[in-house]
């Protein structure tokens, strides 16, 4: 008998329920600090007077190391078992929490968030385990849809709790937020998750994969998220590159030889499991990148407060609340396009509504387009990542369950990084677009001018100045709607991302057949 077969005798039928409510505590916990730390990155940068290049390192850190960690989580479970792995994240959790909101420097910083990082991405498969060794094979839909409502969650309620903490409190709160949600889930997880079952010795972990694997995506993450600044042609951005391309290469070759490999490549052979993983590479892109752009978009173009942005979010949780249950009731019975393809063109919809977002739209537009985004949340992970697991055979779920969120969170990463280097370039393109127009051979401008320099003349400024003050004035318009522009640039490009998944998603129907049945 197993030690979950034996928690079922204990506890009943209702000890599925226990184990979820445990790994979802743990999952919104720590899916929290994905975000709630950018809504207080002005605040931080200005307490310790960082560069843009040096803010960017609280988000690269942290990215890499959720993306790497989530490969070494199989590993974790086969050597220490899901209580010692799930209770030991979360305490190094709390830790980094501490040392993030307690810092006095920038260094000390960097450290925390690249900690909080790494035991982000070790929950999730983790949790995905925890979850199909307690629900049954005609039941796992229903797991999975909670665990994706676990990755959208925490990103929304981030948004409304650290923009109210920041406005009210301080930034160093955004820290600790999560400290007492992550100690209930210590607690449950110490009474209900099962202990190794092995009792020989522990498995070989493969450090040099895992560490070749981090600097192969740190470097790039880092070439691609400071290019656009450094210059593409840069030595440096072009020594990163080298470096990522060959610790790949490396990584690809060095893994196959390993016995225990951090991530078997075999599992990329199954066709349903390989399109699977794209379509939450793709995904992953598309919905961390709107969750980028939509609130620096708040912030540059209207001018919302840390507050008004996080309630933007609130519909969305609300709508994710709802279908969650029934996808996860449908995702058993219906194969996966049914409910994919009508969520990514919600989600097309919605950001293709963002891509023609300026200052003048309502933030009831904005939280329509939001909620019409959370259905694609609700609708399209969950299915995936069941059918695609259930398409490995029985020994390689569990580099199956670590692989497709790696997907989903390496997608994440690439999507965010490649997205502020297009806000970059296109902001600059717009803005000399628009600026070439000034000039005496363009009647609108010109009128436009004439109107600016009556309007100025109002305020008593002399003849001598007021040409050139409205000049600086109609400058100023031209900048901020490059900005403007630019972002309408950036969610059309995740728009028709979003209809390109579309292809993948209903492969998997077709290709994803269930290899493997389990209690």
């Amino acid at each position: 008998m197993t030690q979950v077969e034996a928690m079922f005798e204990r506890h009943g039928s209702r000890y599925r329920l226990l184990v979820t409510l445990t790994v979802l505590l743990g999952l919104v916990a720590l899916g929290m600090s994905i975000t709630i730390v950018n809504v207080a990155t002005p605040y931080i940068k200005g307490a310790f007077g960082m560069s843009a290049d040096q803010v960017q390192w609280l988000s690269t850190g942290f990215l890499a190391a959720t993306t790497v960690s989530l490969l070494i989580s199989p590993w974790l479970i086969s050597a220490f078992g899901q209580r010692a792995t799930y209770v030991g994240l979360l305490m190094v959790f709390i830790a980094a929490s501490f040392i993030g909101g307690l810092s006095t420097g920038m260094g000390t910083l960097i450290v925390a968030r690249i900690l909080q990082g790494a035991m982000t991405g070790v929950v999730r498969p983790v949790a995905l385990e925890a979850l199909f060794s307690v629900y049954p094979p005609h039941k796992r839909g229903m797991a999975t849809a909670m665990y994706g409502m676990s990755l959208g969650l925490p990103l929304t309620l981030a948004s409304v709790i650290g923009g109210w903490l920041v406005e009210e409190f301080s930034w160093r709160y955004v820290f600790f937020v999560v400290i007492p949600i992550c100690v209930a889930a210590i607690g449950m997880g110490w009474l209900y998750l099962p202990t190794r079952e092995d009792t020989g010795p522990r498995p070989f972990l493969d450090w040099i994969g895992a560490t070749v694997l981090f600097v192969a995506i740190f470097t790039l993450l880092a070439a691609l998220a400071n290019g656009q600044r450094w210059g593409w042609d840069n030595t440096t951005i072009l020594q990163l590159e080298a470096i990522s391309l060959l610790s790949t290469l490396f990584f690809i070759w060095w893994e196959p030889r390993q016995p225990r490999p951090i991530l078997d490549l075999r599992i990329f052979a199954n066709r349903g499991f390989l399109v699977g993983s794209i379509v939450m590479l793709m995904f992953g892109g598309a919905f961390y990148g709107v969750m980028y752009l939509l609130p620096q978009f708040m912030d540059a173009v209207l001018h919302y407060s840390p507050i008004t942005s996080g309630m933007l979010f609130t519909p969305s949780t609300i709508v994710l609340a709802v279908l969650v249950p029934l996808v996860g009731q449908l995702s058993d019975r219906l194969k996966p396009h049914w409910l994919t393809l009508p969520g990514l063109a919600f989600a097309a919809w919605a950001v293709f509504r963002m891509a023609q977002a300026d200052w003048n739209t309502s933030f009831s537009s904005l939280a329509l387009s939001m909620a019409l985004l959370s259905v694609a949340m609700a609708a399209v992970p969950p299915p995936t990542l069941s059918r695609a697991i259930s398409a490995l055979p029985a020994h390689l779920i569990g580099y199956g369950s670590g692989a497709i969120n790696f997907a989903l969170q390496l997608g994440g990463a690439f999507g965010t990084v490649l997205l502020v280097a297009i806000l970059d370039r296109h902001t600059l393109y717009h803005s000399d677009h628009l600026t070439a127009r000034l000039n005496p051979g363009n009647e609108m401008a010109m009128q436009t001018m004439d109107r600016l320099g009556a309007i100025v003349a109002r305020t008593g400024t002399g003849d001598v100045y007021r040409q050139a003050a409205a000049q600086h004035v109609l400058s100023g318009i031209d900048r901020i709607w490059a900005v403007i522009y630019a972002y309408q640039d950036g969610f059309l490009l995740v728009a028709v991302a979003l209809l390109s998944i579309a292809v993948p998603s209903y492969l998997l129907s077709r290709w994803g057949e269930p290899a493997t049945a389990g209690r």
